[in-house]
């Protein structure tokens, strides 16, 4: 009898060591994503399901990366100490937020190049800086750390500018149009959908800073190393294959009525 299965063993030996790789995401971790509301780009659908273009790459790129994952819309300071605590394990963005450079990690692609502008009203001149900026004031989104550098410089005491915030984009934008501020900064991506969405033309703006997005990587979460070899891989090979992989980019093709490829849903 031990004659027997030790020959079956070394017969068929395949089958019975190979059982767990036949799917390897099961043995993963399931990813946990946290994305900000961004129109088109991210949002809830009627049924509370996490919707939107970049929700769609970035299930893209897991899948090919091998992970399952589940993808939630959060406000700002829920991914803030989710990165923090380990309960989100990735977010696109832009590492800005003071303290959070030594608990994340950067994948190596950019999903797209991020625009912060300095928007003003239609009519008035184009403001010369930094000279325009004295006395004024900025409307910001309450809990958005834009860019720490940029912050910094507008938030000079010689340029005496008093600031007053909003929850929202719509309600920072409306504050503007109703003139309760001199300037809006914002992220092109939140404003021009909005702008379109109320019929108006794209408001006047300077571009103040441009900077790359990535996937934010959680060290808490035990295995952000392996995660960023594995999402930076499955890039490079979507790419080779001619997939479109900046976000923008991709929404614009959507505009076109162009088909594009997605993740499991």
């Amino acid at each position: 009898m031990r004659v027997c299965l030790a020959v079956t063993l070394w017969m068929f030996p395949w089958p019975l060591m190979a059982g767990p790789e036949l799917n390897p995401q099961a043995a993963r971790p399931v990813v946990q994503v946290g994305i900000m509301r961004f129109p088109e780009y991210s949002y809830q659908n009627e049924q509370g399901k996490a919707v939107g273009v970049m929700v769609d790459l970035t299930r893209l790129l897991l899948d090919r990366a091998g992970y399952r994952s589940d993808i939630r819309i959060l406000p700002s300071a829920r991914i803030w100490r989710g990165l923090e605590d380990g309960e989100v394990h990735l977010w696109p963005g832009i590492v800005n937020k003071p303290g959070l450079d030594d608990l994340t990690l950067l994948t190596e692609r950019d999903l797209t190049r991020v625009a912060i502008n300095l928007y003003y009203l239609p009519g008035q001149p184009k403001p010369a800086l930094p000279e325009a900026l004295v006395g004024k004031r900025l409307i910001l989104i309450t809990n958005y750390t834009y860019v720490k550098s940029l912050l910094e410089r507008l938030q000079d005491p010689a340029l005496a500018m008093s600031f007053d915030s909003s929850m929202s984009h719509v309600g920072a934008l409306e504050m503007l149009l109703r003139g309760r501020g001199d300037f809006l900064l914002n992220y092109r991506a939140q404003v021009d959908p909005l702008v379109a969405g109320m019929g108006l033309e794209p408001l006047p703006h300077i571009e103040l800073a441009e900077h790359p997005m990535r996937y934010v990587l959680s060290r808490q979460s035990g295995f952000a190393e392996q995660l960023k070899a594995d999402l930076d891989r499955a890039y490079d090979e979507l790419a080779a294959e001619g997939v479109e992989l900046d976000v923008v980019k991709r929404l614009q093709l959507l505009h076109e009525g162009a088909a594009l490829e997605k993740g499991p849903e």
